[in-house]
């Protein structure tokens, strides 16, 4: 009988760790066990580095850099409707009729992005001022419009002419988006397009160079998107249904646009440095000249909207970059490492499991690949409880 048990300890361990390595996906416990235990450097790199887990269930990963590209040559500018501009625009300095002209002159055939940082409203304007505009604001498929919000716990129901912009995310619980419930001055006009440029109390973070800009605010059970991530969206001729948050924060722009790191109040780190602007008469004497990214502010334009085009642009500089696929071993290969660690087992010394772990993770780490971790600690558990051979002198 002693003389099976030399072949049971070798059996045992293995026929149990071979028949871990096929079943193993299909034991969602200790899937998310060796997914916990994977390691590989983009792991460490959270803030530009996103793991796509779609494949996780096959034991393979594919990491995503997004990292911004200090090289991306970016065609933006802002510009300030100054006292110069709207003497240029006409005499009423800004009214609904000019802004409709101010557009049909200004629109380029390629213009990527036209952001308005505050709402087109008026108070007291003509019907027929009003439908020019609108119809100018319909042919220009490029336009972001910006609106100041705020929490006043009214309990009003969500805009009609924000309806279009709501965005069909789930959040997740941990989530504490800021709240409005209010738009400061309801816009004259109907858009495809607002995005939130203020939320009124809100006082803006920073992380070192960087402002933890809004993306993404609500309005009771609806998510709207701030004026940055619509003018991404808009940038990109996506709209809302195209985002995807995916777990720990990263919100995609479809599976293949670009991606923004969240924390767990809706914000991206982006630039906090604001930029220059140029008078917007250039943009109307010039207009074959103008940028094909615009941002077009009025003098009482909130705050937070002056560093609107360092956010968009490092955003759209973050491009998706394919970095690396990690797959499991082939399953010969992952049968033979086994057999090997079984024969070093038999060693029965006390350095043995420690170096076995160590090769383990440290090989799977240089080679890239996945190196599962339950057989081998089913194998040891296994051989630790086969009772070991007696050697002839103790039999004596």
């Amino acid at each position: 009988m002693s003389s099976l048990r030399p072949s049971l300890s070798f059996l045992l361990p293995l026929i149990g760790s071979v028949g871990l390595l096929t079943k193993l996906p299909e034991i969602a416990p200790l899937s998310r066990i060796e997914r916990s235990f994977f390691l590989f450097p983009e792991r460490f790199q959270r803030d530009h580095s996103f793991v796509d887990q779609s494949e996780s269930k096959k034991f393979e990963l594919t990491c995503l850099d997004f990292t911004p590209d200090p090289a991306a040559n970016l065609n933006i500018k802002s510009y300030l409707l100054d006292k110069e501009s709207l003497d240029i625009m006409g005499h009423d300095g800004g009214s609904s009729i000019e802004w409709a002209q101010f557009l049909a002159q200004t629109r380029l055939d390629d213009d990527r992005l036209t952001v308005i940082t505050s709402s087109l409203s008026w108070d007291d304007t003509s019907e027929l001022a009003i439908l020019a505009l609108q119809d100018e604001i319909n042919g220009t498929p490029s336009l972001v419009i910006g609106l100041q919000a705020e929490f006043i716990n009214s309990e009003a129901p969500l805009p009609e002419y924000l309806e279009s912009t709501v965005i069909p995310l789930e959040i997740p619980d941990e989530f504490d988006l800021p709240k409005i419930d209010h738009i400061r001055r309801p816009p004259s006009i109907n858009s495809n397009s607002f995005g939130i440029s203020e939320v009124r109390g809100l006082i803006l973070e920073f992380d070192g160079d960087q402002t933890l800009a809004p993306m993404l605010v609500r309005w009771d059970n609806h998510i709207l998107p701030s004026l940055t991530l619509a003018s991404i969206l808009k940038s990109y001729r996506l709209n809302s249904a195209d985002l995807i948050l995916e777990k720990g924060g990263y919100l995609r722009l479809g599976t293949e646009g670009i991606i923004l790191k969240l924390d767990q109040k809706g914000r991206a780190a982006l630039p906090s440095n604001s930029q220059e602007q140029q008078s917007a008469s250039t943009l109307l004497i010039y207009p074959n000249q103008a940028e094909t990214y615009k941002i077009i502010s009025l003098p009482s334009a909130p705050k937070s909207t002056f560093g609107l085009e360092g956010q968009i642009r490092q955003a759209l500089s973050q491009k998706t970059v394919y970095a690396h696929t990690y797959k499991r071993w082939p399953l010969p290969l992952e049968i033979a490492l086994l057999l090997t660690f079984i024969s070093l087992l038999h060693i029965r010394r006390s350095w043995i499991e420690p170096f076995i772990l160590i090769c383990m993770i440290g090989g799977s780490v240089l080679a890239g690949k996945w190196m599962l971790l339950s057989p081998l600690v089913l194998m040891i558990i296994t051989f630790h409880l086969c009772p070991r051979r007696a050697s002839p002198r103790q039999k004596h």
